[in-house]
């Protein structure tokens, strides 16, 4: 009777489910870098080489939740920090990881993110963006908090999240990348 009220009780709390907001690697130093709360353009992601690329692939295999989103509502707001921009998505495809049907995810004035929230508001509100997502714990929070990275969704940009999430052949001299046209 116990094992079967703890069974109830469990699956009332979603301990069975996995949950958006449990990091599945702890959150790094050189994560600050990769989630940093902005907007790219770069929609043709096999153009840019060096280190945007190397940059694109430790965002991928560092990502606890990767979606194509859209963003359904941006405003500004003022807290204690000062003025911060909170974008309400909602997750149209998941391609890695688990997440809620919608995100809220924030940029703060302080953050190098927020100008790229800033100039390119008509763009989130109207094109769906593919979300990387790294939770990271926050002592002031009861629950970690998103940080995030956004880039189009192309079709370009999902070839390549889909290639780094790829397993390895077990020879790398016999992996490639096949770019279009």
């Amino acid at each position: 009777m116990r094992v079967l009220a703890m069974g109830v009780v469990c699956a009332l709390l979603g301990c069975a489910r996995g949950s958006s907001t449990v990091p599945t690697v702890e959150f790094a130093a050189e994560d600050e870098f990769l989630f940093d709360n902005s907007v790219d353009l770069v929609d043709k992601p096999a153009i840019v080489e060096s280190e945007w690329r190397g940059k694109f692939e430790r965002r991928v295999t560092r990502a606890d939740v990767i979606a194509v989103i859209k963003i359904e509502s941006l405003s500004s707001d003022e807290d204690r920090r000062g003025s911060s921009y909170r974008l309400t998505a909602r997750v149209i495809d998941g391609l890695k990881g688990r997440s809620n049907r919608e995100l809220i995810l924030r940029a703060h004035d302080d953050e190098p993110g927020f100008q790229s929230v800033r100039v390119n508001e008509d763009r989130l509100l109207r094109d769906p963006f593919v979300a990387f997502v790294k939770w990271k714990n926050d002592a002031e929070a009861d629950q970690p908090l998103p940080r995030w990275h956004l880039s189009p969704d192309s079709p370009e940009v999902r070839d390549k999240v889909v290639f780094f999430l790829s397993p390895p052949s077990g020879d790398d001299r016999t992996q490639v990348e096949v770019l279009g046209p």
